[in-house]
């Protein structure tokens, strides 16, 4: 009997930006092939997941709310309480730098991060919340603001494709990023940090 080759699932990686305006990095990943691209608005990046069908979208936006916080409105009761969930405390105690999610650029990210993980976990897709820059400090590769640094040490996951592109952002390579987390958390060799019950960060195991 011919011995059939397991099918390494699709996963997408998605450096998700906190304005449409603003390229949001995008990686499709297959095994050691990967692809990347820059989207803007909602509707492209819901266009170009849905016919690809992955296993896992793994996004660099806050998915979910600090405990006792229902919105992040200035004017809503619960506006007086926490700005940190415990996945983020948690990031805080290794020395990761991390934004709380109340403030103005990172309020912006974390709304259009939840609107689309609801988005796509209609459409059937599971989602999980990462963080780029930490899982760079994690594999001690360099972070974004060292580009060149930065595409030298991904070259370590010996990946097809988009590490070859000519002009690639750093928002694809953070989406890159993405989607190694996603493929390292299919193959339970993931970290999650937080509480299950608040919302958990999925980064690589150190």
């Amino acid at each position: 009997m011919k011995s059939q080759k397991k099918t390494q699932p699709v996963v997408v990686g998605l450096d998700l930006a906190g304005s449409p305006k603003r390229p949001s990095g995008f990686c499709w990943l297959k095994g050691r092939d990967a692809e990347t691209q820059e989207l803007y608005s909602d509707e492209e990046i819901l266009e170009t997941i849905s016919p690809i069908k992955p296993a896992l979208i793994a996004i660099d936006a806050p998915l979910t709310l600090p405990r006792g916080r229902h919105c992040l409105e200035d004017d809503c009761y619960c506006a007086g309480g926490n700005h940190f969930r415990e996945c983020d405390l948690e990031l805080r105690r290794m020395k990761i730098r991390v934004f709380p999610l109340t403030l103005g650029p990172m309020r912006m990210l974390t709304k259009r991060g939840m609107a689309l993980a609801s988005k796509f976990n209609k459409m059937g897709y599971k989602t999980i919340e990462t963080y780029p820059g930490a899982a760079q400090d994690i594999w001690k590769i360099p972070r974004q603001k060292d580009p060149k640094g930065l595409k030298k040490g991904l070259r370590q996951f010996k990946l097809n494709g988009a590490l070859g592109k000519r002009g690639l952002s750093v928002h694809e390579m953070d989406a890159i990023c993405c989607a190694l987390v996603a493929q390292l958390h299919l193959q339970k060799k993931s970290l999650a940090l937080g509480d299950p019950t608040e919302g958990l960060m999925i980064l690589p195991k150190p």
